[in-house]
This record gives C-alpha cells, structure tokens and sequence, in this order.
C-alpha cells in the first residue's frame, strides 16, 4: 500500500497528523495542490485505511487527570476464551486508554490515566483485580513527560 503513496501523498499525511483541524484549503495551500484535489487525494487515503480518523487531543493536566500508569498483567491461564474476554472487558474501561498484548513474562502492556493515586487504586481494586483471569498486575507509574506524540514517522515508511 505504502507504494501508492507519493511525496504529495506524504506531505497530505504529515500535515494532517499535525493540525487535523486544517481546512481544506489551508491543506491544499501546504502541499501545493489546489483544493478538489486535494480533497480527492485525502479521500482517497480515507479508503485506503491510512486516515482512521480526526480528532481534538485533550491537555490531561488542565483536565485534571494526573496520573498515568503503565501497568503489565499476567493472565492466570490462557485457556478458553480468556484473551478475548479480558480484551473485551478492558475496551470498557473509560481509564484504560491504551492495551497491548506483549512478549515477555507478562501478557499485556495497559497505559491507564486517573486524577489521582487513590482513582488509580479504585481502579485496580474494583476492576482490574476482580476479572477472575488476572493473575497479576506489576504497575508503573509517569512522573515526567518527557516526550508524547501521535506524530508517526513518514519518513521510516518508504
């Protein structure tokens, strides 16, 4: 797929991921396309599965959720449908708002974002800890930001 793409393509993607908000205008103006182009063009990354959507991100901090927390769980077993039951029960979860399976020791890797310590423990008591698959949960907790993006690297996709 990513040899459909060319350099407007790219540029269309990079400008996109860093202000969704661009009208199209504004767009077509940055990558030097007029505008129904450009329109067909993103339309068409649209297709392609290369733009799954747009969206506002929210400053936590001013929000007040000031916890984040990098928990890994071991499942007790790996029987029957346990993998798909506790995904299925972590898609519900508001707190959780990234879950991945992961290699190791452990088999998933949960980012989870609280007000605070005491909504974290709330947290892991209440839900986490009472799915009767969870085996065990090692948590981590952010104390500096040091970098956050939702910018992909282009460049590393050709």
């Amino acid at each position: 797929m990513l040899d459909k793409l060319n350099d407007i393509d790219r540029k269309i993607l990079d400008a996109l991921q860093r202000d969704a908000s661009l009208t199209n205008t504004e767009l077509a103006d940055k990558v030097g396309l007029s505008t129904a182009p450009c329109w067909r063009r993103v339309k068409r990354l649209e297709e392609l599965g290369l733009i799954d959507g747009r969206v506002a991100i929210l400053n936590a901090e001013k929000l007040g959720l000031h916890i984040i927390t990098f928990a890994n769980v071991k499942l007790a077993h790996h029987k029957d449908n346990s993998l798909e039951e506790f995904e299925k029960l972590i898609e519900v979860y508001p707190e959780v708002v990234e879950c991945y399976t992961i290699s190791g020791s452990m088999d998933y890797m949960l980012k989870i974002i609280t007000t605070d310590m005491t909504a974290y423990e709330n947290f892991l008591r209440q839900k986490l800890l009472k799915m009767e698959m969870v085996n065990e949960v090692h948590s981590r907790f952010a104390v500096t930001k040091v970098k956050n993006t939702t910018i992909l690297p282009l460049k590393l996709s050709k």
